[in-house]
């Protein structure tokens, strides 16, 4: 059985040589699409599918070290035009922050922009989706500490796994957007609503879009994740575990 590569332990923008491990079939995640990484995205395109982590919080203190979206929507336009297919392209809001209402203003101000430059910029049928994964942000203690110490209000609120009312409040936030995003979930198993697939990062979907034979490889077993839909044989593409450069608050690495 095969091995699905992705870099989900850290992110390969701080990793010059990320593409020398690469598998038949890769997940890349990342939250800042350098012209380097956009070169390796496009040499390797025919087994990648990227996942372009852009949650509108760039720049701000729950992520003081992300590029801002506005930068990351003009290097997606680049990465398109320099000949990577949009089908293995994914735009990822990871994590949601329901707690404030500036972030999920933020979270549309993607949403759109993304929106526009698919059909206006990229020329891209209106009728063709662009996948979108979402998750809501997970309450770990250590998270919620950070939190705290940067004065956010309401800190004990939050729990490790949001309640209902704000899977809820981020479902009616995209809704209006289902016939434009083709929306994806994996752990989250409280959407409630069909127009969020449920779905791992790392799935037979994918298996398909590469134009794989399924059959290589292993779609059960153990998980991280009770709740997880990723293929559990996954090969982390050498990138040491840990809080990467970027400080997102919110990260689940602790210091």
């Amino acid at each position: 059985m095969k091995y699905f590569g992705i870099t989900e332990t850290g992110d390969p923008c701080f990793v010059p040589d990320w593409d020398i491990r690469l598998r038949e079939a890769n997940i890349i995640i990342s939250k800042e699409l350098t012209d380097e990484m956009i070169q390796k995205l496009v040499q390797h395109k025919d087994r990648i599918i990227f996942h372009h982590t852009v949650t509108g919080m760039g720049g701000s203190a729950f992520e003081p070290n992300v590029k801002d979206w506005k930068f990351e929507s003009k290097q997606f336009i680049k990465l398109i035009e320099s000949g990577f297919p949009i089908e293995h392209y994914v735009l990822r809001v990871d994590p949601i922050n329901p707690y404030w209402e500036e972030t999920l203003d933020d979270v549309i101000d993607v949403i759109n922009t993304w929106d526009r430059i698919k059909i206006f910029d990229l020329g891209i049928d209106s009728s063709i989706p662009l996948r979108c994964r979402v998750s809501i942000l997970d309450g770990y203690n250590h998270v919620k500490d950070r939190f705290k110490n940067h004065g956010f209000p309401y800190t004990e609120d939050i729990n490790f796994t949001a309640d209902f009312y704000l899977f809820e409040k981020v479902e009616k936030l995209l809704k209006p957007y289902k016939n434009k995003f083709i929306f994806e979930s994996c752990a989250e198993n409280r959407f409630s609503d069909e127009f969020i697939q449920s779905i791992g990062c790392a799935s037979f979907k994918d298996i398909e879009i590469l134009g794989l034979n399924p059959s290589d490889y292993i779609f059960t077993g153990d998980k991280q994740r009770p709740l997880c839909h990723c293929l559990p044989k996954k090969q982390i593409l050498g990138i040491k575990p840990g809080r990467c450069a970027h400080q997102c608050l919110y990260c689940f690495w602790k210091d």
